[in-house]
């Protein structure tokens, strides 16, 4: 069995389609992709070609990983944005091989540190991805609710002298509590065409959001995703700002429409908590992986 890799800058768009829908052949959700899609998704979510692999068997294409890098928190920051293993080669290895090709890669671009998620039902994944070195740091929810919500879900117990702003993704980069170490589809750069929220008292910001809302082709309003939702740390009445800042990205309440949420972390308690009362159902669970590769660039 000869093992080679390609960047997917060399291959064709159709080839590498081929090989993306071979990866995901079978996968737990659907991952099928058109031209049109691929090369929509490399683009909008900042996916190098030039810088992400295909894995061949004895000439035959084995699999795939996509990556792409940014620079967060003063660090060059690596994600996974795509693995996948064609049925004929799956328990053989060539996953091993490939993430360990990847990381090689990742070291001679200077990459401090590694992210990736994955579906909890995805042991085999988690497992490889723990073989090469990541760890699970948190744990992810999509969440959606279909329909309206009860404004008096959202009504807060005594009226604080807030004001909200809604703006750009990028202008929570500059909040101290802004988590830039997030899955990275939930980060600013990621986030084209989103729109931020942010909640002040007085001149102090003490709640962040970051979501989206799609339209179809006659502007009517479809999905409202929410991918970061952030209090102050130590703020005692946070589940008053989520209430806030939930009744403001959401609206209108009484319109129906499907409201989603996407890779929020489980960790954030309160906001998983309010999110369970307005009667968001799981759709979704992933695992937040990461690996530190700052020791190995020394």
């Amino acid at each position: 069995m000869t093992m080679t890799f390609r960047k997917l800058s060399e291959l064709s768009i159709e080839e590498n389609v081929r090989i993306w829908n071979l990866g995901f052949e079978g996968y737990f959700i659907q991952m099928i992709m058109t031209i049109e899609a691929f090369m929509t998704r490399s683009v909008n979510e900042g996916l190098s070609l030039e810088n992400s692999l295909a894995i061949y068997v004895d000439g035959e294409p084995a699999g795939f990983v996509m990556n792409g890098f940014r620079d967060v928190d003063g660090k060059k920051l690596a994600w996974n944005g795509g693995t996948g293993i064609a049925p004929a080669f799956r328990g053989q290895g060539i996953g091993r091989a490939l993430m360990l090709r990847n990381l090689e890669l990742y070291r001679e671009q200077g990459v401090e540190l590694a992210i990736l998620e994955a579906l909890t039902q995805n042991e085999s994944a988690i497992k490889l991805y723990q073989y090469v070195g990541y760890e699970i740091t948190d744990r992810l929810m999509i969440l959606q609710h279909m329909g309206t919500i009860d404004p008096q879900l959202l009504e807060r117990s005594a009226v604080h002298p807030f004001s909200i702003t809604i703006g750009l993704p990028r202008d929570v980069y500059a909040l101290d509590f802004y988590r830039g170490l997030s899955a990275w589809q939930t980060q600013w750069p990621s986030m084209k065409e989103g729109e931020s929220l942010i909640i002040r008292q007085d001149s102090e910001p003490v709640c962040y959001a970051l979501y989206k809302r799609t339209f179809d082709q006659e502007g009517k309003l479809v999905t409202i995703t929410l991918y970061q939702c952030e209090a102050l740390p130590g703020r005692e009445d946070a589940e008053e700002i989520y209430k806030l800042a939930l009744g403001e990205l959401f609206a209108p309440l009484d319109y129906v429409c499907r409201r989603a949420t996407a890779n929020l972390r489980i960790s954030n308690q309160p906001l998983n908590d309010l999110l369970l009362k307005l009667s968001f159902t799981t759709n979704v669970e992933q695992v937040l992986m990461m690996r530190n590769m700052e020791s190995e660039l020394t």
